[in-house]
Parts: C-alpha cells; sequence; structure tokens
C-alpha cells in the first residue's frame, strides 16, 4: 500500500495546495457536477446554540435528561409567515408561497424515509428552544458575592431575536428571559412560550431564489443546523429550496426527495461541524444513557487523507469491500479543515457524496446509517438500508488513484469512450471530475442516455440497425450488434465484411429479463430472448457481432434499484400518467435558443397551473422542441392536493377548447392550437360526449374547493413572462393563499 509521492496516499490525497487546486477546479467546473452540496459553508456560517449552563436561563425542555425507548424521531416543519432572508432573496418574498404545496409533498415524503431508519428518545414535553445570552444580554453581574452572580445585568437594545440560517424564530418557540436587579427578584422581559408538542426536531422551511441559489445553478436546497440538546443532538435547523429545480425542468420530484433526505441527514449530525459533538454510549438500546464526548471522531491518517473513524462505520466499509479486518476509517472528501461528505471515489451513489446525481442512481446506504448509528444520539434501522454497489466486493485497493487508471473494471474505465453507468440504467461517457482526482467512470450522457425511457426510442422513420430497445426494463449493455454488413472501403470490386475486432463496442439498450439463477436474458428488437451468462459474450440471432453480459450481482442490483423518478416511469400500478401534448403557434420565423425554449416551457407551465386552479405538483417533466410543441406528464403522487389526474385532465381539455392558451414571452405571443393538442396514445382520448358533462360537473367541485377562483383564471386567457425568470410572478391570483404561522406534521 505504502508508495511515494501523490500517489502513495491510499485515497489520492497530498498536500494544502492540492487542495486549494482542487478547489479552485470545483469552481471552474461545478457546472459539469450536478448538485455540488454546499454544508460545509453553509453550516460554518451558523452559530450553534446549546442549553445555557449558566444562570443566565434556566434549563430547557428538549434535553434527553432521563432514559425513554427510542422511537421514530419525530420531526415538524414549520412555515414562517414571511420571507426572513430580505437581504439575500432576489425577489418578492410573497413568491416563495407558491411553491408551498410542492415542498410540503416532498418534505412529508422525505421525514418519513427517515423515520424508518432513525429513532431517538423522544423529548418530554414541548420542545423549547434557547435563547443566546450573548445577543440578548449585554453585560452581567461579576460580584462573586452578589446573589445574581453572572446573571443578565443589562440587556442588549439592539436585541431583535432569534434566527436560524436567517429565518426568524418566534417567540413562541423559545424559552423566555429576564432581567436580574443586583438583589432581588428578576424582572420578567420575555415569559416562556408554549413550545412545540410532540416534537423531537423542528425545521424550519423556506422556499427562495438566495444569492447562493444564484450563485450556485447547480444546488436544489442547503440547510444548516442551529440548536442543539444537552447531548449535543441537534433539536432545530432550517432548509432553504432554491426555486429554480422546483419547476420540473431539471430534477423530477424524487429528485428534490432525495436532495432533501441529503440535506436533513447533514443537520440531523452528518456534518463536519457536529463530528466532533458525537457520543461514545454504552451498547444496546440505551441510546442517550451514560454517553461521554467521543475522544475523536475523524483525523488524517499517515497520508494526510481526513478520515471518519468510529468503529461501526469501520467495520460497515470493511464489511462492504470484503475485507476481513476493519478499516481505519471511511475516507472524507477533501473540503477543508472538516468534511461532510464521503470521498466520492469510494462511495460513489451513497446519498453522502458531494454531489448529487438523481434519485435512481442514489441509495441511503448502510455505511451512512453506521455513521448515525455511532453518532450516539440515534436508534438506527439498519435493515432498512439499500445496498451500495459501487465498489461492492472490490477489496482493499478499491478507490485508489493508481488501481482506478491500471485498467478497466466494473466501476472505473479508461479512455474515453462510450459504455454503460456501472448501475447499468444509462449510456455512458469515460469521464473524470474534480471530486474523481483523475479517476474516471461511464458517466450517463447529457441527452438521451437513459435505457430506461421509451421516449428515448428511434423514430419509426429512422433505421434501428442496432436493434436498440428502450423500456422501463432495458438496459445497456456493451455490445456491437448490427442488422448489416460493415463494409470496407477500397478499391477491390468485391467489398469484403470489416472483420469483427473492429466494429467498435459502445453502450447500446436492450430489453432484460431476470431468473432465479445469475444467468438472465436479453433481447434485441425482433430477436428471441437469448441467455446471457454474467462475463460472457454472447451473439444474438439476426445480428452480427457480440453483446457482453455484464458481471456481478446484475439482476439483484436492478431488483434494488427499481425505485425510479416518479415523473419518468409510471408512479405506480394504480397511478394513471397522461402525456399531454399542446402545439403551439408563434409569430413567424421566430427562432428559439436552447435557452429561450427553457424559459418558455416553464411560462407555459405556470400558464397551465393558472388555469386549471391546482398545484405545480401534477405537472412533471415538462419540454418544448423547435417545432414550438409542448409536453408534459400529469399523474398523482402522495401529498400532492387536488382532483384526481383524469379529471384534472379532462377539465384542462375543456378549458383549452373553449380557450386558447396565450402565453406571451419575449414580446412575442405564443397562443395553443386547438387542432394540435392530444393525450399519449393508449392513455387518453379526448371524448367530447364524456368531457362535456363530466367537466362541467367536476369544475363545479373544483370550484367550491378553490373559493371561485377557477372561474376567475378561465377567463384570464394570458400569462405575461418577461425573459430570464425562473420563478412565478409575485402577482399570482388569489387562490394561492395567504400563510399565517403554520406547523405542519410531516
Amino acid at each position: 500500500m505504502l508508495r511515494a509521492g501523490y500517489e502513495g496516499a491510499p485515497w489520492g490525497r497530498q498536500s494544502s495546495k492540492k487542495n486549494s487546486l482542487l478547489f479552485l477546479l470545483l469552481l471552474l467546473f461545478r457546472k459539469e457536477i450536478q448538485g455540488l452540496c454546499l454544508h460545509e459553508e453553509t453550516q460554518g456560517s451558523v452559530n450553534l446554540i446549546g442549553p445555557s449552563i449558566s444562570p443566565l436561563s434556566k434549563p430547557r425542555s428538549g434535553s434527553l435528561f432521563r432514559y425513554t425507548a427510542p422511537r421514530p424521531i419525530r420531526i415538524q416543519a414549520w412555515y414562517p409567515k414571511r420571507s426572513s432572508l430580505k437581504s439575500e432573496t432576489l425577489y418578492s418574498e410573497k413568491d416563495w408561497m407558491y411553491w408551498e404545496p410542492q415542498v410540503d409533498a416532498v418534505l412529508r415524503e422525505a421525514i418519513h424515509r427517515i423515520q424508518g431508519v432513525l429513532a431517538v428518545p423522544p423529548v418530554q414535553g414541548p420542545l423549547l428552544l434557547s435563547r443566546d445570552p450573548e445577543q440578548y444580554c449585554q453585560a452581567i453581574w461579576k460580584d462573586p458575592e452578589s446573589p445574581n452572580h453572572s446573571r443578565c445585568s443589562l440587556l442588549n437594545p439592539g436585541y431583535v431575536g432569534e434566527n436560524c440560517l436567517g429565518v426568524k424564530i418566534p417567540d413562541s418557540h423559545l424559552h423566555g428571559y429576564s432581567l436580574w436587579p443586583e438583589q432581588g427578584p428578576p424582572e420578567l422581559i420575555q415569559p416562556d412560550g408554549p413550545g412545540i408538542p410532540d416534537t423531537d426536531f423542528l425545521l424550519y422551511v423556506q422556499v427562495a431564489h438566495t444569492l447562493k441559489c444564484h450563485r450556485k445553478p447547480s444546488i436544489i436546497a442547503y440547510a444548516a443546523c442551529c440548536q442543539l440538546d444537552s447531548t449535543d443532538r441537534p433539536l432545530a435547523g432550517t432548509i432553504i429550496f432554491c426555486t429554480q429545480h422546483l419547476n420540473g425542468l431539471h430534477y423530477s420530484y424524487s429528485d428534490i426527495v432525495m436532495a432533501t433526505i441529503h440535506e436533513l441527514f447533514h443537520i440531523l449530525g452528518f456534518s463536519g461541524q457536529l463530528f466532533k459533538k458525537w457520543r461514545d454510549c454504552t451498547a444496546g438500546p440505551s441510546i442517550g444513557e451514560k454517553c461521554s464526548l467521543r475522544r475523536q471522531v475523524t483525523r488524517r491518517d499517515e497520508w494526510g487523507q481526513l478520515i471518519l473513524t468510529t468503529p461501526t462505520v469501520s467495520h460497515s466499509l470493511a464489511r462492504h469491500l470484503g475485507v476481513p479486518e476493519a478499516m481505519q476509517g471511511v475516507p472524507l472528501e477533501e473540503e477543508g479543515p472538516s468534511s461532510s461528505h464521503w470521498e466520492a471515489r469510494l462511495l460513489q451513489g451513497s446519498v453522502m457524496t458531494a454531489t448529487f446525481d438523481g434519485a435512481h442512481r442514489t441509495q441511503i446506504d448502510l455505511i451512512t446509517l453506521a455513521a448515525f448509528a455511532d453518532s450516539g444520539w440515534y436508534q438506527v434501522n439498519h435493515s432498512a438500508a439499500q445496498e451500495l454497489l459501487w465498489g461492492q466486493g472490490s477489496g482493499l485497493n478499491f478507490g485508489l488513484v493508481t488501481s482506478c487508471r491500471s485498467g478497466p473494471s466494473d466501476f472505473f474505465c479508461v479512455g474515453s469512450g462510450l459504455g454503460c453507468h456501472y448501475l447499468h440504467f444509462d449510456k455512458g461517457h469515460c469521464s473524470s471530475d474534480p471530486l474523481l482526482e483523475g479517476c474516471r467512470m461511464y458517466k450517463p450522457l447529457a441527452n438521451q442516455s437513459e435505457c430506461w425511457k421509451k421516449g428515448n426510442a428511434p423514430l419509426p422513420m429512422e433505421r434501428n440497425v442496432h436493434g436498440e430497445i428502450y423500456h422501463p426494463q432495458s438496459r445497456c449493455f456493451i455490445a456491437n450488434l448490427t442488422s448489416v454488413l460493415v463494409l470496407r472501403s477500397g478499391t477491390t470490386p468485391l467489398p469484403q465484411v470489416l472483420p469483427f475486432k473492429q466494429v467498435e463496442l459502445t453502450g447500446r439498450c436492450y430489453l432484460h429479463r431476470c431468473t432465479e439463477g445469475s444467468m438472465y436474458y436479453v433481447q434485441a428488437a425482433g430477436s428471441p430472448w437469448v441467455p446471457c451468462l454474467p462475463g460472457k459474450s454472447i451473439q444474438v440471432p439476426g445480428y452480427y457481432g457480440l453483446l457482453f453480459c455484464p458481471r456481478g450481482r446484475f439482476c439483484q442490483a436492478n431488483e434494488d434499484l427499481l425505485a425510479l423518478p416518479p415523473s419518468t416511469t409510471s408512479p405506480s400500478s394504480s397511478s394513471l400518467l397522461i402525456q399531454l401534448v399542446l402545439g403551439l403557434a408563434g409569430p413567424p420565423g421566430y427562432h428559439l435558443s436552447k435557452m429561450q425554449q427553457q424559459e418558455l416551457t416553464q411560462a407555459i407551465l405556470h400558464a397551465l397551473v393558472i388555469r386549471t386552479g391546482t398545484h405545480m405538483c401534477h405537472f412533471h417533466n415538462p419540454s418544448i422542441n423547435s417545432n414550438l410543441l409542448f409536453t408534459v406528464h400529469m399523474w398523482e403522487f402522495p401529498g400532492c392536493q387536488g382532483p384526481p389526474t383524469e379529471i384534472l385532465y379532462r377539465v384542462l381539455s375543456q378549458s383549452l377548447n373553449d380557450t386558447p392558451l396565450n402565453v406571451d414571452y419575449g414580446g412575442a405571443t405564443f397562443t395553443t392550437d386547438s387542432n394540435r393538442w392530444l393525450a399519449s396514445p393508449g392513455l387518453i382520448s379526448p371524448n367530447p360526449s364524456i368531457i362535456v358533462p363530466l367537466g362541467l360537473s367536476l369544475m363545479v367541485l373544483i370550484l367550491v374547493g378553490t373559493g371561485g377562483t377557477v372561474a376567475y383564471r378561465k377567463y384570464q386567457a394570458s400569462l405575461r413572462v418577461a425573459p430570464s425568470v425562473s420563478y412565478p410572478s409575485s402577482g399570482l391570483p388569489g387562490s394561492i393563499k395567504n400563510l399565517s404561522d403554520e406547523m405542519r406534521v410531516v
């Protein structure tokens, strides 16, 4: 293992000079890295407040003073009445309320999944948060002979209350405070608030387009913890969602859920700022009892690599790699003095790596759950972990900058060719990024890489000489199948067949079907099912060339990872999926750039939401092509309020038949053409005899539910949208309710 120089470090680390270079590279290439996390920067800007140990304030509830049996963690979300982020927000404070229904559904699902893996001894009584004495108190009594020694003698006249990542904490959530004379009883300035019942963690929620969102366009959300209990367990934090990713253009609903889980894991304890507060507890179920501060959670090994060294984590990594003895620790990404993410080369696909590459490529893995078990704050349901396939059983040297370059493997590649992502859902390009530090892997292509998307299939008029099939059960295989002979050019009058070894191998999409054993079956277009033995190459009847059968646990991997984004596959067997296609007419000769197409797509989507009087969460994966054909998927997911999809579609179709949708964008008007809109064949076909009576009766129901605003919206035929706007207008009609402070149990 010991090697000289840069490659001597097992995980490829060198000096702080290299770290600076990595930081610069991250800035240069951030657009190529999806969902780069900002937690280290964000958490470092927040002052962590624990219970006061001085007489300035009373001990507070929300501390684990006595042991009770752990229960699934109770997280409650709080939506402030108005934005407290005025100095950072780039648009009207009312706009964030537009997104609240979708964010509420996302939080419910994310927290439900976290409750399936983390339990805590419940907080006794209502949860009350602490005030920071250094903020409300300007001076204290210093005379040790004074009966009120160390108590507040002078209040800070500029004290405006407590906040969490810029979000103001209501007084009702906080302990009170008093002013103490030199002798005698105190003057109560602010009494204790009633607190929050049945709560173990309080989450403040904001939706905004902040400076961070603007400067880091790949960021979905960011979060920070701000309050701790007497054992240093996190009690409260804030998550801020960036509005530009809530419209379905770049990320699906499931993507946003997984990114939310990532951020909540940070503020629940997986954080470089919180590692130093982890507890070493007695074995067994007594979480929070007889615990002491861990002597060491992270350290740098002999090569300068920052590693997390706690025992459960170290054993979990050893089991994952198939190593008989515990590792020294698990490498962390280099982010400065501390780190809040796993090393990407070692744990690609874990929910706690620094980049996010889509929900179906991300797992809540056993090593991450082991970290929470080592925190001393949680009882962990290890059986609920998802299987992490990256590097599984690959041995002690996996992920080294030397071994990853030595030749192609099941996980790493060399060169710059085309192949398959290691999960085989996508075609990929062999490439690297700053976090991989020279190691290369097949990364999904920017466009049409997904084998499981029917929409990526060749058009009927296109020749499909490679026999590719795009289908929910299709996967990527390395192959050079072709239905026509490849001829060598030359002067000979008789063409010769190009030797097989010269035909390019690349990633192709074919159907697969698993059996009970290790063997599975593969099918190309028009061919029979052909048995595929892992690690072998096969011929497919009707095609020249070979198809290579992936090694490893290919079928089990796909069974474990079938939770694809709901917006890209049918969400469930009971859900109805409708693809609505709207043809628009624009001014003659009007040309849209790619950016303008995205902006117009969002404008049309917002116009549809206003027309229907429902929420954005009914619409997924909107897009528009150069022929002004707008496509959007409609389906239901849990927590999305409103009428069923079929009803919504029929009401919308009736409305569009009655009044075309006009969208003003960039000084031009785009209008829906009643002759160019339809639903996907086989899902729902417009039937006027059904739509008209049913649509009218259902419209009455929706009108009752929305306070009459649908009728107003039906006759508001156009929505004016300015270019380069990536968030909804603040002047939305009145169905967007004015929210007061509101608690959400999720």
